[in-house]
C-alpha cells in the first residue's frame, strides 16, 4: 500500500477556504472536514495552511476569531504533486516533521491534503510486517503532560500550546479519566464553551488505551476502528505513563533494517551541520531524485532554492545517469568528481534501498570542494596550464574512450627552439616570461576542444579529440606561425622572438596505446629538430 498513488487516496472536499475568510469560518470547516486544518487558496492556487494546533495558539493569545484568515496563515506550504506515492508523502512527513502534506496537480492547483491518520488508514497492511511492541516505542515519547478535571480549558490550552502537542489527558488518582484535543477545543469554542470552566465538561470519553504490551498492529486497528490520532498508554496497574500518536507509529513503521539506519540518520541532522563538508539528501522516487536536505554547509554555498531542486541541477544528466546505476548496483559511490559552476567536487553516497514495496529509496551524499586541491594537483603554477600528471591520466582515459567508440584523436609535443641559449643569454626571469608568453599563445589560438599541458622544461603537449593526422599537423603548423611572428620582452626594454618545434601522432594510424602514441609524437619532434627547427612533423 505505501506505493498507492496519492491521486487514489487524497481527498480535497471541504478542506479549503479562499483567503477571504475569517478564522471562525476556518474553525467551523476543520471540525467538519476532520482532517485538523484547512489549504487557504487564492484562484485555486494553494497559499498557506491552518491547522487546529495554530488555532489553540491564537485562543491562548486571546485573537479575535473573527479576523481575516490571511493574517495568521502559514505560507511555508510543503506540497507534493498527485503523481507521487504514498510513501513518498510519508518521506515528506517524516523530514520535515509535519502531520498533513499539501498534495497538488501538475500546474500547482490544489488536489486535496493528505494527512497522516490518512497515512496509518492506508498503511495498515504494512504495520501487520511489525514485530513492534508499544514498550518498543513509548520510551522514546517525551514525558507525560496532562491535567486533573478541575483544571480549566484556558490552563489545558496553555499546556498545550507550550509543550506542542496535539492532545492532553486529563488524569484523575493517575489513571486517564477523559482527553482533550485539538479537535475538542474547536468543538467548544463553536460552541462559546468558557475557557474558565473545567476540563471535566468537555473532555472526550471514555478515554481509548493501549497497553504496554499491545503490539503496534492492535494500535493501528485501534485508532482506525476509533476514527482517532492518539492512544493513551497504561502501564500494568492501569496507570497512565504516555500518549502514542500516528507520528510516534509511522516512525517506528518496523520495514527493516533499511528503515531502522534512516530513522537513525534523522537524528545525527544536527550533527551534520557541524561537519566541515557539505551533506545532502537525495529522495529517489517517481523516476525523478529530488534534493529535500541539505546541511548548514550545503545551504550557504548552493543557497536554500537547492531544497526540491533535482539533483540534475548539480550533477551534469549523462554523469549522473553514470552515477545512478552504480549507486543501484552497488549501493555506494567514493571520491567522483564534478564540476558545478567554477567550483570541482568530490562527491561519495550511499543508497538506503527501500523494500519491494516501498516507492522511495534515499541517496545520502558527502560533498568535499576540492577545486584548490585539484589546481594544485593538475595544474602548472607557472604557466597555468594542466601539469604531466594530469597529462598522463586524460590522454589514458581518452584513448580509452576513443577505443569504446570508434573515435580518432591526435596530440602534439612542442618544444621551445634553443631555449636553453635562451636562459643562459637573457636570464631565467626572461625565460619565465617565454614559457608564460608561448602558454597564453597556445591557449588563444587552439579550439576550445584542445587540451593544453606543460609536460615539464620548454616542453608542451596538445591533445586534440576526434582529429585525423592532417588536420592537427595544420592546426599546429599554424600555431607554430603564430609563435614565430609574436615578441618576448626580456629584461629591461628589449624584447625577442621564439619559435618551435612540434611532432605530431594520431590515433589509431600511429599507435593504439598511450604510451606508444607520445613515441611516436616524441621521435617526430626530434626529428623536427634535426631538420632544423621551426617546423611540424606528422609522418
Amino acid at each position: 500500500m505505501i506505493g498507492l498513488c496519492l491521486r487514489d487516496v487524497v481527498r480535497g472536499e471541504n478542506i479549503s477556504l479562499s483567503e477571504e475568510a475569517s478564522l471562525k469560518e476556518a474553525v467551523s470547516k476543520m471540525e467538519t472536514n476532520g482532517k485538523g486544518a484547512v489549504v487557504v487558496l487564492r484562484n485555486s492556487m494553494p497559499i498557506g495552511i491552518i491547522t487546529e494546533r495554530d488555532i489553540v495558539e491564537l485562543l491562548v493569545k486571546k485573537v479575535d476569531l473573527q479576523s481575516p484568515i490571511i493574517q495568521y496563515v502559514k505560507k511555508d506550504l510543503i506540497t507534493t504533486q498527485h503523481t507521487k506515492a504514498v510513501g513518498y508523502a510519508l518521506n515528506l512527513m517524516l523530514t520535515h516533521n509535519i502531520r498533513r502534506i499539501v498534495v497538488t496537480d501538475k500546474s500547482g492547483e490544489f488536489c486535496g491534503l493528505i494527512t497522516q491518520q490518512d497515512m496509518i488508514r492506508h498503511l495498515e497492511d504494512d504495520f501487520y510486517r511489525s514485530t513492534l511492541k508499544i514498550w518498543h516505542i513509548i520510551g522514546e515519547n517525551h514525558p507525560l503532560i496532562y491535567c486533573g478535571s478541575e483544571d480549566t480549558l484556558s490552563t489545558a490550552m496553555q499546556k498545550m500550546y507550550k509543550n506542542q502537542i496535539s492532545a492532553i489527558p486529563v488524569i484523575v488518582d493517575s489513571r486517564p479519566e477523559g482527553i482533550i484535543t485539538e479537535r475538542d477545543i474547536l468543538r467548544v469554542v463553536k460552541e462559546d464553551y468558557p475557557l474558565s470552566a473545567p476540563v471535566s465538561g468537555c473532555m472526550s470519553r471514555p478515554v481509548i488505551t493501549a497497553g504496554l504490551d499491545d503490539t503496534v498492529t492492535f494500535v493501528v486497528n485501534l485508532m482506525n476502528s476509533h476514527n482517532i490520532r492518539r492512544v493513551v498508554v497504561i502501564d500494568r496497574e492501569g496507570k497512565a505513563i504516555g500518549v502514542l500518536t500516528h507520528r510516534d507509529l509511522l516512525r517506528n513503521l518496523d520495514c527493516g533494517y533499511t528503515e531502522f539506519v534512516e530513522r537513525k540518520l534523522k537524528h545525527t541532522k544536527d550533527i551534520l551541520n557541524f561537519l566541515p563538508e557539505m551533506v545532502l539528501e537525495v529522495i529517489d522516487a517517481d523516476e525523478e531524485q529530488k534534493i529535500i536536505w541539505a546541511n548548514g554547509k550545503a545551504l550557504k554555498r548552493f543557497g536554500a532554492e537547492i531544497i526540491n531542486a533535482s539533483i540534475t541541477d548539480l550533477i551534469t544528466p549523462d554523469k549522473w545517469s553514470d552515477l545512478y546505476n552504480t549507486l543501484c548496483k552497488v549501493g555506494k559511490v567514493e571520491n567522483l568528481k564534478v564540476k558545478h559552476d567554477e567550483y570541482i567536487y568530490e562527491i561519495s553516497g550511499f543508497f538506503l534501498k527501500p523494500e519491494a514495496d516501498l516507492c522511495a529509496g534515499k541517496i545520502h551524499f558527502i560533498v568535499r570542494d576540492i577545486t584548490d586541491e585539484v589546481k594544485l594537483y593538475t595544474t602548472d603554477p607557472l604557466t597555468g596550464l594542466y601539469n604531466r600528471r594530469f597529462f598522463n591520466e586524460f590522454l589514458h582515459k581518452e584513448i580509452e574512450s576513443c577505443k569504446r567508440y570508434g573515435r580518432r584523436l591526435s596530440i602534439a609535443i612542442l618544444d621551445i627552439d634553443n631555449f636553453k641559449y635562451l636562459n643562459d643569454t637573457y636570464g631565467h626571469v626572461t625565460g619565465d616570461n617565454v614559457l608564460k608568453s608561448l602558454a597564453m599563445t597556445m591557449l588563444k589560438n587552439v579550439r576550445n576542444a584542445d587540451t593544453v599541458s606543460r609536460y615539464g622544461g620548454e616542453e608542451f603537449i596538445i591533445v586534440m579529440p576526434e582529429t585525423e593526422r592532417g588536420t592537427a599537423a595544420t592546426v599546429i603548423d599554424r600555431l607554430r606561425e603564430r609563435v614565430s611572428r609574436e615578441r618576448v620582452a626580456t629584461v629591461g626594454s628589449g624584447s625577442i622572438s621564439i619559435t618551435i618545434s612540434a611532432g605530431v601522432a594520431s590515433y589509431p594510424e600511429d599507435a593504439d596505446s598511450p604510451i606508444d602514441i607520445m613515441i611516436v609524437a616524441d621521435d617526430r619532434l626530434y626529428k623536427a629538430k634535426r631538420e632544423g627547427k621551426n617546423r611540424v612533423v606528422y609522418s
